[in-house]
């Protein structure tokens, strides 16, 4: 169901598609950026650990320069307390990048991957990521499992993780239309 997205160079770092003003737009509109953690979506990534026994799974947001986590689970201090990891670390980048899944069995033997430093400081070996895509086609994020060895990800575990990217980005947007419709009616309650 899913294919592996077309060989990514490391060149993705500073990636047109990091950048596109259009897609930074569209991610700050959705205010999720340096937020509190928020129960909805924790209960999403926590479930991703659970399903497929797998230690960390992140929802992550790709902008101009750092990956940030909207929901953490499992990812070791002090990248967990600090919620974020430069681009050097990410392999969320790389679904944005591609606008498609990410299916990773053993990073270290995959020529874009295999010097990313998520590697070494992340533990990061099996990776499977989903891309958080907006209505307008825009690419935030990814919804990722991660374990710390080498992992075969089976169609049933990508089904899930698809499923579960798709929830989020349902939350996501239903967050957004929420916090605009709030924002719009405080402003007609202040107009006399």
């Amino acid at each position: 169901m899913y294919n592996r997205p077309p060989t990514i160079s490391r060149a993705t770092l500073g990636h047109p598609t990091l950048l596109d003003e259009r897609r930074l737009s569209a991610l700050r509109a959705m205010a999720l950026m340096d937020t509190p953690t928020e129960d909805m979506f924790d209960n999403l990534t926590h479930l991703a650990t659970r399903l497929l026994g797998a230690p960390v799974s992140l929802i992550s947001l790709v902008d101009g320069n750092r990956q940030w986590f909207k929901s953490i689970v499992g990812l070791p201090d002090p990248w967990a307390s600090r919620r974020q990891t430069p681009l050097s670390h990410s392999f969320c980048q790389y679904v944005v990048t591609s606008q498609k899944p990410l299916i990773i069995t053993d990073a270290r033997k995959v020529d874009f991957l295999k010097d990313n430093l998520a590697i070494p400081d992340l533990n990061v070996i099996g990776y499977l990521g989903m891309p958080l895509t907006t209505t307008d086609g825009h690419t935030l994020g990814s919804l990722c499992v991660i374990d710390s060895q080498p992992r075969d990800w089976t169609q049933d575990e990508v089904e899930i993780v698809h499923d579960l990217a798709a929830t989020t980005m349902s939350l996501i947007e239903m967050r957004s239309q929420i916090l605009s419709q709030t924002i719009a009616n405080e402003s007609k309650l202040r107009t006399p």
